[in-house]
């Protein structure tokens, strides 16, 4: 025969089980503001990525101008050079 339970150890056990309840919402709801701000942090990382990349890209496009100015420049002293020695 099973054992019989009385009110009180009943009114425990609920308590018990009202307050476990209760630490377990308050633990989820921490949880979900800290995935909230991570995915803001995620957000922010990638978008600072996203700007870091472009100014390294434009920073590379002017290399490579600099780079042909001063294939340009190079040419145009030779042409010069030659022109000069030419008269």
């Amino acid at each position: 025969m099973p054992d019989a339970v009385s009110q009180k150890e009943f009114y425990e056990t609920m308590q018990r089980v009202t307050k476990e309840i209760s630490d377990v919402t308050i633990e989820m709801a921490e949880t979900k503001t800290l995935i909230r701000d991570y995915n803001g942090l995620r957000q922010t990382i990638n978008d600072v990525g996203d700007r870091v990349q472009k100014l390294e890209n434009s920073r590379n496009n002017k290399k490579e101008y600099r780079q042909y100015i001063g294939w340009l420049v190079g040419i145009i002293s030779t042409l010069l050079a030659i022109s000069a020695y030419i008269q």
